[in-house]
């Protein structure tokens, strides 16, 4: 493998690892102000993280002349339509539930790839994804399955839909705008929006729903990782690797947040590790081995 492909492999692996941690952090923001002022706060703190970025001069946005609909197309994907979804949608399911429906990320994006870019994947890759999913649901077992709602799983499953379309046009576009112009104006549409629909919920209660999360000293070390880290940092790692990876490779890495998310549980907030999380994590790390591993040459006769 080249040397591209090698730290794109790296940069999906941290960038998701990010992800997994972020759900620790939002839940603490959580417990301080509501899910739209948080991605309204989150993502115009990001956007000015970029623009910090682009005075430094080592950073360029350059549109002219570029389809920019492409762009705003992504910004719709994600962040908007796929945290939306997520937000309302982890209110109506069981959270087991929804973690088994957002493992279905990578097998949606080979879906969408397959129709889109036309790109070919291997029935191992396809058996290695289908083992990720498997050992997702593994590591949910014994937590309580609650009640369903059809209505949240619609959601959820929406979410799961604009985060495979937002992968493969990423990589769609990738040739025209670099992984940093992608994230710039993605966090820009995400900014615009997520403001104003907050500001339309927090309409007559700006005091408790605005001003007082930003007092909050935890609220502010939430925010930061969640803008700068999980934002910012992780997606421009994915943006990267989808440029330099096919998208089976690339996105095969969303399972590990799983993992993740349950280190960061045992090891920051001291919750058990049951044998089916061993297990399950066990087989999530061996498909995504599998799906990226190198494919053997054959010398012709």
């Amino acid at each position: 493998m080249g040397s591209k492909e090698n730290l794109s492999i790296l940069l999906a692996f941290l960038g998701y690892s990010i992800f997994g941690f972020s759900f620790m952090f939002s839940k603490e923001a959580l417990s301080i102000t509501t899910p739209l002022v948080l991605l309204a706060v989150r993502f115009t703190l990001a956007f000015m993280i970029l623009n910090l970025l682009v005075l430094t001069g080592k950073f360029k946005v350059n549109f002219k002349g570029k389809p920019i609909k492409w762009l705003l197309l992504l910004g719709i994907l994600q962040p908007v339509a796929y945290f939306l979804c997520e937000t309302f949608g982890v209110d109506l399911l069981a959270t087991s539930l929804v973690g088994v429906i957002v493992s279905l990320v990578p097998v949606m994006s080979l879906i969408f790839s397959g129709f889109i870019l036309r790109e070919k994947v291997r029935a191992f890759q396809i058996f290695c994804v289908l083992c990720s999913v498997a050992g997702v649901v593994l590591t949910t077992l014994n937590q309580g399955s609650g009640s369903f709602n059809w209505l949240g799983f619609f959601l959820i499953f929406g979410a799961v839909c604009a985060a495979g379309l937002f992968n493969v046009f990423s990589r769609k576009i990738s040739n025209v705008f670099s992984a940093f112009e992608r994230t710039y104006l993605m966090f820009a549409v995400g900014c615009v929006t997520f403001i104003g629909i907050a500001l339309i919920q927090s309409h007559g209660n700006m005091q408790e729903l605005v001003v007082k999360p930003l007092t909050d000293l935890n609220f502010w070390v939430s925010i930061l990782y969640l803008s700068a880290a999980s934002s910012v940092g992780a997606f421009l790692m994915v943006n990267y690797s989808v440029t330099h990876l096919d998208i089976a490779r690339a996105t095969i890495f969303a399972n590990i947040t799983t993992i993740i998310s349950i280190l960061a549980g045992v090891l920051i907030l001291k919750e058990g590790f049951t044998l089916n999380q061993i297990i399950g994590s066990l087989i999530i790390i061996a498909s995504v081995y599998g799906v990226n591993r190198p494919v053997r040459q054959t010398n012709p006769a």
